[in-house]
């Protein structure tokens, strides 16, 4: 059912793109930093290691961050969506965040812009009190992700089942690990300075395929990927049809990284997205919405007498 199908792949949309992980390699992502760029770049390969290495090892320090990203994925994956909020990554991720665009926001009923709260793997999204006066005044919808995944897989719905898992995957990749994965490109480049929003940056740019990501080191990336990190990072490429990922960073004079641009091919289609941080350490409270004011998604669709 159409309604379903809306709520499902909005869900894995903001699963993706609050994971803050992609990759890619489509000529317009190459376009839009500069193909021949990349090559110009003129910093020498050993001072860009270490700049990354020092964002990585400052990041690695940080446990929550504000956000903000826009993503454009297929329409399995979420389609068209932005968001931002803040999300704290240790020892789980835990956000609240604001979205807009996409199917979740297409969802019948549903307002422009969709609060969302995840915890522990369980995302809450208020869907406006037009759904609610329909469900019983219930105006939140909770989603169980890894529950989705596992009955869509049941029902022969790969795709859907991919969607959802790519999501969830997504979510192990803080930004600490997002220069891990950059550092293990053996074609990383600084692309120049640029400013972002009044704040002076190093572009810097590269390309991750699964043989780098199981290459091993690659300048001191397994001082912050652990083996089973790294295995779950080739899992998940493998699994979602991706060959390599493009990662751009920037990175100010405080070695943060304050913008992540990636983007990546798979089975469903191309996936492309970039996400800002700030306020790097910022307090992070999210509390689940009041039991009552709940309606879990799988009893939505019992009571609609529907199946995933």
């Amino acid at each position: 059912m159409r309604f379903a199908y809306r709520i499902v792949t909005g869900v894995a949309g903001v699963a993706l793109l609050a994971g803050t992980a992609a990759c890619g390699g489509d000529e317009k992502e190459e376009s839009s930093h500069g193909g021949d760029s990349r090559s110009d770049g003129g910093g020498d390969g050993a001072g860009t290691v270490e700049a990354l290495q020092a964002a990585a090892e400052n990041t690695a320090d940080v446990r929550s961050a504000r956000f903000e990203g826009e993503m454009n994925a297929p329409e399995a994956a979420g389609g068209q969506m932005t968001l931002e909020g803040v999300m704290s990554w240790d020892p789980t991720l835990t956000m609240e965040m604001t979205t807009s665009g996409g199917e979740l926001a297409s969802t019948p009923g549903a307002p422009e812009e969709v609060a969302v709260r995840w915890i522990d793997d369980v995302m809450y999204m208020h869907m406006g009190p037009e759904f609610g006066a329909e469900m019983d005044g219930r105006e939140w919808l909770s989603m169980d992700l890894n529950a989705v995944a596992e009955i869509a897989g049941e029902a022969g719905d790969p795709a859907m089942a991919d969607a959802m898992t790519m999501g969830l995957e997504s979510t192990n990749q803080n930004p600490a690990q997002q220069m891990g994965l950059l550092l293990n490109s053996p074609g990383i480049e600084e692309v120049g300075e640029e400013t972002l929003n009044g704040v002076e940056t190093r572009h810097y740019a590269g390309t991750v395929t699964i043989e780098d990501a199981v290459a091993g080191d690659q300048g001191g990336v397994t001082e912050l990927l652990t083996e089973e990190e790294v295995e779950q990072l080739v899992a998940a490429m493998e699994q979602q049809g991706i060959e390599s990922y493009d990662i751009d960073v920037w990175i100010d004079g405080d070695d943060m990284p304050v913008q992540v641009r990636q983007s990546y091919d798979t089975v469903e289609g191309p996936v492309e997205y970039e996400v800002r941080y700030s306020d790097f350490n910022t307090d992070v409270s999210v509390d689940a919405p009041p039991a009552d004011a709940v309606l879990d998604f799988m009893e939505l669709l019992a009571d609609m007498g529907a199946e995933l």
